[in-house]
């Protein structure tokens, strides 16, 4: 069996997620990469962070500087500080959380990363169609949670197959591997499952704790 890939989800749990302290700990975890959001402030800064709302500001309307202090002293970093410290040191799964913002963050990704090193990911088939025809060299993963949505997969040119944990069947993994294609399952925190996912032979986990994954699979 190929080893499975170990993925840091938002960078490593033991601090504030989506930010440079928080990959900076899933690279000192020996992760085989780091997971990261991105969404678009009011001001067309490309930012790391997942949810819509910071506080009471919702980003997308809502300039950088606004909402960029997070909790406990941390920042939301923009996208283009992320790739200038990590787009060489590592692979890069690069989660686009909306639609329009596929041509900015592809000329990110060109200017600081690897792209033959680089992932762009999304619940969006459309959007990662788009970043295909700007930048083919790319990798893209489709992601889903829901059963009716795994068929939209095959409207764009993926590389890997992103389904919540939950539903990533033995079924599903041959089917793909038969494809040609691989297989991250989302996100697994629980031994019991990381041991199933592997029997069932999945390709990468991505998981809030690089390290307790890495140890129950040595073990």
């Amino acid at each position: 069996m190929s080893k499975v890939k170990i993925i840091g989800h938002r960078g490593a749990a033991n601090h504030t997620e989506n930010t440079i302290p928080s990959f900076e700990s899933a690279l000192e975890q020996k992760v085989d990469g780091i997971e990261l959001d991105v969404r678009a402030s009011r001001d067309g800064q490309l930012v790391v962070i997942h949810d819509s709302v910071v506080g009471e500001h919702a980003v997308k309307s809502t300039p950088y500087e606004t909402f960029k202090n997070l909790p406990n002293g941390y920042e939301a970093p923009l996208l283009k500080d992320v790739l200038k410290k990590f787009g060489k040191k590592t692979f890069l799964d690069i989660e686009l959380k909306h639609d329009g913002i596929e041509e900015a963050a592809v000329e990110l990704i060109k200017r600081y990363c690897n792209p033959e090193k680089t992932m762009v990911s999304g619940f969006d088939a459309d959007a990662l169609s788009k970043v295909h025809e700007l930048l083919p060299e790319v990798q893209l993963g489709y992601i889903y949670n829901r059963t009716q949505d795994e068929e939209a997969r095959h409207n764009c040119p993926i590389d890997v197959v992103i389904p919540q944990f939950r539903l990533a069947s033995r079924e599903l993994i041959e089917e793909v591997h038969d494809e040609g294609l691989v297989v991250w399952a989302w996100t697994v925190n629980d031994e019991e499952e990381v041991r199933r996912l592997v029997n069932l032979g999945v390709d990468g986990l991505i998981t809030d704790h690089p390290d307790k994954v890495r140890a129950w699979l040595a073990g």
